[in-house]
């Protein structure tokens, strides 16, 4: 029998088929099985497997036909592609326990049980363990999420789930899922005090995604706040950053040379501007007293307080005393400033700096 069917599987492969001409690769996965990561190494295998078509031969759900049968040469060739693919993604020290397997179905079968449900409590006790060990120290709160879901999708594969009741059954998973957003809120760093306490207090805990999307929500504003404050967006290092900007430009007059003032402004030229800004008049020489109008008293009126008129005559019995013929003339010039004072007094006191006051 096995003579006769040796020369359909060569007509198989020399006859340029279908299954010939697809040239499939001999890798489909580049995770390579150990003792540890069946799982991920099963899951990528799998999707691989069925990109080519071939799952069924993996699943058992095509078995082997009788070798005398039509269609034995074409399923011994697909079937022995589904072999080189799982004998090339198993690491060199597990090959030796499968390369004597029929059919890839018979190999599949083989590692499901050494490595996959074998240790089944045992790998759910070390994966509950890395959970609850699990904090998120310097990771980011995406980083801290995602490792929690793999472990969680990880810890669901070694679960025996199976229930006779859907009731029941969708309860525990509410649970479940309501002890896994706990975990999450637990393992966050003592920053997210404020926004934790906030979803603990609600009347009913959010899903586990909505809690993610708010705890990641507030681990951006805290990011955009650090970034704003390092480059001097608080009130001192604005006023610090300004300083030197958008500042009034100091002003120099042309003709005194003083800042504070413009030309337009300056009290020598224009004295009568002098108590417009409601400052004192500074002292000047008598140079600078405008000449009277045509048609003026040849003196000058200095209207007087009754304070200055006050010092003033004191000042005049201080010269009375005094011998000295300039002393006497000055005694007269003010006696004479005295006379044309009372005059005006009450009308208010004007500028009399050219006296020296």
């Amino acid at each position: 029998m096995a003579d006769a069917a040796m020369p359909k599987l060569d007509d198989a492969l020399d006859t340029g088929s279908h299954t010939k001409g697809e040239n499939l690769p001999v890798h489909v996965t580049s995770i390579r099985l150990n003792k540890d990561n069946y799982l991920s190494w099963s899951a990528a295998l799998e999707i691989g497997i069925t990109s080519r078509g071939r799952l069924h031969y993996i699943t058992g759900e095509k078995p082997a036909p009788s070798k005398t049968d039509s269609q034995w040469p074409t399923w011994a060739l697909e079937d022995s592609q589904v072999k080189v693919w799982i004998i090339s993604s198993v690491s060199a020290d597990i090959q030796p326990l499968i390369l004597r397997k029929s059919t890839a179905y018979d190999m599949w079968t083989v590692l499901a049980r050494m490595y996959g449900r074998k240790k089944r409590v045992l790998r759910a006790y070390q994966i509950k363990r890395s959970i609850y060990a699990l904090k998120q120290g310097d990771l980011s709160v995406a980083s801290f999420y995602a490792a929690l879901k793999t472990k969680w999708e990880e810890l669901d594969y070694h679960v025996n789930d199976d229930w006779k009741c859907g009731v029941d059954h969708a309860l525990y998973w509410e649970k479940e899922w309501m002890d896994r957003t706990f975990i999450f809120l637990g393992g966050l760093r003592d920053e997210f005090e404020t926004i934790r306490n906030q979803i603990l207090n609600c009347d009913e805990i959010p899903g586990i995604e909505e809690v993610y999307a708010r705890i990641e929500s507030e681990e951006q504003r805290r990011q955009i706040m650090h970034i704003d404050s390092h480059q001097g967006s608080s009130p001192a290092a604005f006023v610090s950053h300004t300083s030197g900007t958008g500042q009034r430009p100091t002003r120099r007059c042309n003709h005194c040379n003083k800042v504070g003032h413009s030309v337009d402004f300056c009290w020598d030229l224009h004295p009568e501007k002098r108590l417009v800004r409601g400052r004192p008049p500074p002292h000047r020489h008598a140079s600078s007293v405008p000449e009277p109008s045509p048609g003026s008293s040849n003196v000058a009126k200095s209207k007087l307080s009754s304070d200055q008129l006050r010092e003033l005559q004191a000042y005049i019995s201080r010269l009375s005393t005094q011998d000295d013929a300039s002393t006497s003339e000055g005694a007269k010039l003010a006696q004479a400033l005295v006379a044309t004072s009372d005059q005006g007094l009450g009308d208010g006191a004007e500028d009399w700096d050219w006296f020296g006051y």
